[in-house]
This record gives structure tokens, C-alpha cells and sequence, in this order.
């Protein structure tokens, strides 16, 4: 008796041991491993992401065809203050949004541990000074070797030397301003407990903000220092004119844009850092390469 085959639209029938007994398989999605389904449904989330992505990337177009690009406000200078030594928060002098001058002591940490230490280390240095006079006049009576005042003369350099590392230990126990600024965040609260490398105090400086964009890359072929765009903050609702102080010296392969960087007028107090907003390129007189690239004519 010959084995027969069944076949339809959706299983298979294969003969078994016994040849009026029929087995199916199913050929449908259903029937393909756990293992490719997940690999199925990861290739496709990929291919989503990698779309979303592409999209993000694509500049925005105003009404009139002119490219905007968004951008971030930054303070001339930003200083994030932190503890070297473990202590004790013992005064804090500044409150957030204060203006400092350079060299203000912002807060102190309670280091009288050290202090005690430092105090011992200058009693040691006194004594091994007294030593080392004490073999220098021996070795002028001929009753001291030159071994024993090197010896002496090197406790002194050890006792001063050790003097210094607690100097420089106490130094770390004020938080002093680097620059003109304003206190922008404070971390601790007065008797705290801090660890090392804990945050105190963020600040930023008082000089002309910058703003950070992402441009296009084709920017590049008229794109230079000096050059101007017109910037709208959301927050003020304003419009300032932007000088371009800073080109990266790389394009980024994904996105296609490149890193600039700009600086406001000297003259912006209702602006703070941290705001955001829009900018469009002006492009200079006759620049057909930057009319073509999506920027504002001037």
C-alpha cells in the first residue's frame, strides 16, 4: 500500500509508524519558535526606533521656509562646588539666587579635627627645630656626628612637611567663589553631615550668556565665526540677536548637524541659564548658499 501525502492552504500531513495514521504540522506563524518570534518583534522595534529617530533629526521649518533650530542658554561660567574632606556642614553665608564677588567664602565646614591635628603637627615641627639646634651646637664641640644632625635637620623637613598637608586639608574646608556669579543651587543645610566628593553649592557666573545649538551640517559651507542669528527665547518671549563665538570641528554622522556655540548681547538681565527657545541663521549679503540651506535673508 503506497504512503499518500495530504496537503492544504495551511498544514502539512506527513505519514507516521502506522500508514493510516496521519500526522499535521503546522507551517503558520504560530508555529515558528519562541525564539523567532522575539528576534521578529526586536528587528522590527529596531527599525521603529531608528525611524523616530531619523524624524527627530530633521530640522523644523517655519512658515516662510526658514529653518529654526532650537537652543539652550548657558552661563559664561558655571562653578559646581563639592567637598574633598568628610565634615560637617558649619556655616553657610550665601542664599540661592545671591550675586557674589570673587573670592566670597561661600560656606565653611566644621574641621576642628583638624585643626587639633594641625596644632600637634606644629608642637612636633617646634621640637625636632629644637633637636636639630641642640645636635648642631654638639657637633660644633665635637660631640655630635654628622649622621645624627642629618638626621635631625631630616625630622624637621618631615614635621613641616607634615604641617603642609594639613594647611592644605583646612583650605578645602571653605568653599570659596571662583568668579563674579549668582548662587544657582544649594545642596546642604547647616549641621549636615557630607561625605567627600558630596555637591555644596552651584554657580554660575555673571558675564555675557551663551546659547548651544545643533545646526544643520550643510551650515558649514557658509557658516563662520561672527556669523548672526536672530534667537526667540520661549520664557521672555523676546527676540535677541546671537553672534556665533564657536564651531565643533566635528559633524555628527547621525543626526547630520553640527555643534555651535554663541554668545548674547552684554545687555540681557531678563534672560537666565537654563532657558531654551528658537534661532534662525540671518545669511550675509549675496550668500546664495545659505538662502539654499534654509536660513533667513538679512
Amino acid at each position: 500500500m503506497n504512503t499518500k501525502t495530504m496537503v492544504d492552504d495551511a498544514t502539512l500531513i506527513h505519514p507516521t509508524k502506522h500508514a493510516n495514521h496521519f500526522r499535521p504540522v503546522n507551517t503558520s506563524l504560530n508555529g515558528l519558535r519562541r525564539s523567532d518570534k522575539r528576534s521578529a518583534i526586536r528587528q522590527k522595534f529596531i527599525a521603529g526606533l531608528i525611524c523616530a529617530l531619523s524624524c527627530l533629526a530633521v530640522p523644523a521649518f517655519a512658515q516662510d521656509g526658514n529653518t529654526q533650530v532650537r537652543f539652550l542658554v548657558l552661563a559664561n561660567r558655571e562653578s559646581p562646588l563639592s567637598s574633598v574632606v568628610p565634615g560637617r556642614m558649619a556655616k553657610i553665608n550665601v542664599q540661592l539666587g545671591d550675586s557674589v564677588t570673587q573670592n566670597k567664602v561661600l560656606a565653611t565646614m566644621d574641621c576642628s579635627d583638624l585643626v587639633a591635628r594641625k596644632n600637634a603637627a606644629e608642637a612636633e615641627y617646634h621640637a625636632a627645630q629644637l633637636r636639630y639646634e641642640a645636635k648642631a651646637k654638639l657637633q660644633g664641640l665635637q660631640s655630635a656626628a654628622a649622621l645624627e644632625v642629618g638626621l635631625a635637620a631630616s625630622e624637621v623637613n618631615r614635621t613641616k612637611g607634615q604641617m603642609g598637608i594639613f594647611d592644605a586639608q583646612l583650605a578645602q574646608c571653605k568653599f570659596i567663589s571662583p568668579f563674579n556669579g549668582r548662587v544657582a543651587k544649594i545642596y546642604v543645610k547647616e549641621g549636615q553631615g557630607i561625605g567627600a566628593g558630596a555637591p555644596v553649592i552651584d554657580l554660575v557666573g555673571s558675564g555675557t550668556l551663551r546659547a548651544r545649538l545643533n545646526v544643520p551640517s550643510n551650515w558649514v559651507a557658509w557658516l563662520k565665526i561672527g556669523s548672526q542669528l536672530n534667537a526667540s527665547v520661549g520664557e521672555t518671549g523676546k527676540q535677541y540677536p546671537l553672534t556665533v563665538t564657536n564651531i565643533s570641528g566635528k559633524v555628527d554622522a547621525v543626526s547630520q548637524t553640527i555643534e555651535i556655540e554663541t554668545r548674547f548681547p552684554e545687555k540681557t538681565d531678563d534672560v537666565l541659564p537654563g532657558m531654551s527657545g528658537q534661532a534662525v541663521a540671518i545669511c550675509p549679503p549675496d550668500e546664495n548658499r545659505c538662502l539654499k540651506s534654509g536660513a533667513a535673508n538679512s
